[in-house]
């Protein structure tokens, strides 16, 4: 039996096979073919002013979280750089200066010293940039020592710094 039924008709096996891939195909062609179906809108009981009135609020509210947020890393970034900016404390901030020029002038005189210890003479302009005079050298048999000519102004006695040894000797003043 070579005659195959069909819902379109008698076909034979061969013809009867091209009529079914030819039926496959225009079902799949027609399914890509169909317009989509329209995406429902988020508000579709609001008329379309309403509608965009909403979604430019939406707009606002979104860039306003981006410059909150870019505000906000921006000042953490500042504080964290720059700590003492927004603090006024004038005692704490001479302590800290006159710190830092103890710490700047102390390591004038550790470059001293390793001059010294190297058997050099320590130049005249290696000196703490607060005073314009110029160090006190003294000679005690082989020890060369260079002092501060006025460590006073850093609340000490005494600032000096040998050729035995680069280390710098700070003597406090007595009573504090």
């Amino acid at each position: 039996m070579c005659t195959i039924f069909l819902d379109k008709g008698e076909f034979c096996e061969k013809c009867s096979d091209i009529v079914q891939s030819e039926a496959y195909v225009s079902a799949q062609s027609e399914s890509l073919n169909r317009p989509a179906a329209e995406a429902p809108t988020s508000t579709p009981d609001l008329p379309p002013s309403e509608a965009q009135q909403r979604r430019d609020k939406d707009r606002v509210f979104i860039w306003l979280g981006i410059g909150g947020s870019a505000v906000m890393m921006f000042m953490s970034l500042l504080i964290y750089s720059f700590p003492m900016l927004f603090e006024f404390d004038t005692e704490l901030l001479a302590a800290i200066e006159a710190e830092d020029a103890l710490e700047d002038c102390r390591l004038v005189f550790e470059e001293i010293g390793y001059v010294l210890s190297d058997g050099g003479v320590p130049d005249a302009s290696m000196s703490c940039a607060e005073t314009n005079v110029p160090n006190i050298i003294s000679r005690q048999g082989g020890t060369v020592r260079v002092s501060h000519p006025n460590p006073g102004m850093h609340g000490l006695a005494e600032m000096y710094v040998t050729n035995d040894s680069h280390t710098v000797v700070l003597v406090g003043m007595e009573g504090s």
